[in-house]
């Protein structure tokens, strides 16, 4: 080795870059494997002739052999090692239906607006199937909430409003919130609820219905005690003027370990967010153009820009893209603990619904007839009075209460602890 090379590997330089890529590749192994156990893992770090080092997390076996955890096949990793990493399953379960051993900050948004992001909106855009018994199902239609979070920016004041920092007045922002603390929060991911591990489909539909029900319910949530909040197609609805109670929203966050001032704006794409500027163009009316925001030769007329001067820019507008999706996670370590609060709340009111609406009409649910229709149909009345439900300890009787009267029972297994 060079000398001149041996004796720079001893030097302060050295010290403090090979720390930097240790705890870079430290830091990526927790993130992906959040229940591994440290001790039984370390980072080793190694230097190329440039100066630039690299780092690598072995698994240190109770034989002596060191099996590197990103450079090896995971298909002949042993059984200690999968133990160590948190990946072997608990009672039958997944391990991503467990509860995580520990509680590590969740990033914000879960899904880096780089990577593909999970579709949650097709889940609930057509008919939703909830099954009462492992084969057998019928299908509802859900209120559509996961719309209009397309903003038009046509002033510089708003604009520069919503680009100087998170503002949960707007109502994208608060559905990226409702989406992230109904996933992310409660460690519920895509593979969980539509695809990605193997489960029933009456277990799949049962988070497909957590993950609706919990968005609705943290949205009314964030109404306060004088529910302010509104829903896509309410008469007091406004995309850029949402109302929302401020101590119910830091409430909401305490709850799930979010800081209040967690930045739930789409920032992905053109103008960090604010996307695409049109101009104005003699004989063409609105034209679209790359130009950047702000600084550019085009203003809005709140900043100078006209018609007359050919300046003017008309508007913003962002791709019609779901910006919740980057705030639902792709995979999931385990539950936390505020999600197996909120999954407990979601199986009362999943079976509460079920049952209930069977006593209330004195019919089965399943099936074609008049009267399985109408115990359908009081289903859904069921499912936006828990959602309403300020009172849990009444939505509790009402469980209880559906549980003794009803001829059936459902049999659900949905996690342990849950």
């Amino acid at each position: 080795m060079d000398p001149a090379f041996q004796k720079w590997l001893s030097s302060p330089e050295a010290t403090k870059i090979a720390a930097a890529v240790q705890k870079k590749e430290w830091d990526a192994f927790l993130k992906k494997y959040p229940r591994a156990d440290g001790s039984k893992f370390e980072t080793q770090g190694m230097f190329k002739k440039d100066h630039t080092a690299t780092a690598e997390v072995f698994f240190k076996g109770s034989s002596g052999v060191s099996t590197s955890v990103f450079g090896s096949d995971k298909r002949y990793w042993s059984k200690e090692m999968k133990t160590a990493l948190g990946l072997d399953d608990v009672g039958g379960f997944p391990y991503q239906l467990t509860p995580l051993k520990k509680e590590n900050p969740l990033p914000i948004p879960a899904v880096p607006f780089t990577q593909p992001a999970p579709s949650i909106k097709r889940l609930f855009a057509s008919l939703f199937a909830i099954y009462v018994t492992p084969d057998s199902f019928f299908t509802v239609k859900f209120r559509q909430i996961f719309e209009q979070t397309r903003l038009i920016h046509n002033s510089a004041t708003e604009s520069r409003i919503w680009s100087g920092g998170p503002n949960m007045k707007y109502w994208p922002q608060q559905l990226n919130f409702a989406v992230f603390c109904a996933t992310q929060g409660c460690g519920v991911s895509r593979e969980i609820f539509d695809s990605g591990v193997t489960m029933p489909e009456q277990i799949r539909a049962f988070y497909k219905f957590h993950v609706y029900f919990t968005v609705r319910r943290i949205l009314f949530q964030m109404g306060g005690i004088q529910s302010v909040s509104a829903l896509p197609g309410d008469p007091t609805f406004d995309t850029t003027n949402n109302k929302y109670d401020i101590p119910s929203y830091k409430r909401i966050c305490a709850e799930f370990g979010i800081p209040p001032t967690a930045d739930f704006r789409f920032t992905g794409g053109k103008n960090h967010g604010l996307s695409f500027v049109y101009v104005g163009v003699t004989g063409h009316g609105p034209t679209l153009t790359h130009t950047a925001w702000p600084g550019g030769y085009y203003k809005f007329s709140d900043e100078g820009g006209s018609a007359s001067a050919g300046n003017q820019l008309y508007f913003m507008r962002p791709e019609d893209r779901p910006q919740y999706d980057w705030f639902a996670p792709n995979k999931s370590y385990g539950f936390t603990r505020a999600g197996l609060a909120r999954i407990n709340q979601s199986i009362e009111a999943f079976v509460y619904c079920i049952l209930g609406a069977q006593v209330n009409v004195n019919s089965s649910i399943i099936g074609d007839g008049g009267s399985a229709k109408e115990a359908q149909t009081e289903c859904l009345k069921l499912m936006e009075d828990a959602i309403m439900q300020p009172d849990l300890s009444k939505s509790v009787q009402r469980y209880q209460y559906a549980l003794d009267q009803a001829k059936a029972r459902l049999n659900l297994a949905v996690a342990p602890m849950a």
